[in-house]
């Protein structure tokens, strides 16, 4: 029996859009309640799916929050090691943002941030997430520059670019307090705001000192 691609195609669409149906639900409540009124059943209720549905597609409910943007940093990341080896490393995180700035996934961080603002349970998740994606960006660091890879050097950058994508998104929403998370002048700013950053970071981040094969030798 032939494989029905279109068949296929079709149920790998409507998984899909049941997984942004519980992203956006779980987004949504978080915004206007806080992260304490987060329960698979309101989840469920709100994107119209059964609780078994929802624990199909997530293990945990606090996973449904957080998809999209995992989704994201994990093709960040994937991008970042498939840029040109001889490419600086400076140029190669300026591209990547780039060409996601324009995601929906940024307008959910920022509604993220401004229900963190009110919300002290809704900020402890975002510094725990915040770690996760750190620790993400610090593998995809390693991997891109290779196996001589300073280790403090990674950390160092990995860290520093973590701390610039989370204070500058709180930056941007405290900016615009009554904007919607999707104006395009929000994204422009952010977008700007990004790229001062990491020349500033960059002027103290010599790419000389990323491989231990150039790194400088203590004294």
């Amino acid at each position: 029996m032939s494989l029905d691609l279109t068949t296929c195609g079709l149920r790998a669409a409507k998984k899909q859009r049941t997984r942004d149906a519980l992203s956006a639900a779980a987004i949504a409540i978080v915004t206007a309640e806080g992260i304490d009124a987060l329960t698979a059943d309101r989840i469920a209720a709100e994107a119209g799916v059964s609780r078994r549905t929802l624990f199909n597609y997530f293990p945990r409910v606090e996973d449904v929050l957080t998809a999209s943007i995992e989704e994201v940093t994990r093709d960040t990341v994937a991008a970042f090691v498939a840029r040109p080896a001889d490419e600086p490393l400076r140029q190669s995180i300026t591209v990547v943002l780039d060409g996601l700035l324009d995601d929906p996934v940024f307008a959910q961080a920022f509604a993220l941030e401004r229900a963190a603002e009110a919300s002290p349970a809704t900020r402890r998740f975002l510094r725990e997430f915040s770690d996760s994606q750190t620790d993400a960006l610090e593998t995809g660091l390693r991997d891109r520059i290779g196996p001589d890879a300073d280790p403090v050097y990674v950390a160092a950058l990995a860290a520093a670019t973590g701390a610039i994508l989370d204070r500058l998104t709180r930056l941007v929403v405290a900016e615009s307090p009554d904007a919607p998370t999707d104006d395009p002048a929000v994204t422009r700013r952010y977008h700007d705001a990004l790229r001062q950053a990491f020349d500033l970071l960059f002027t103290g981040f010599d790419e000389s000192g990323a491989s231990t094969s150039t790194s400088p030798l203590e004294n």
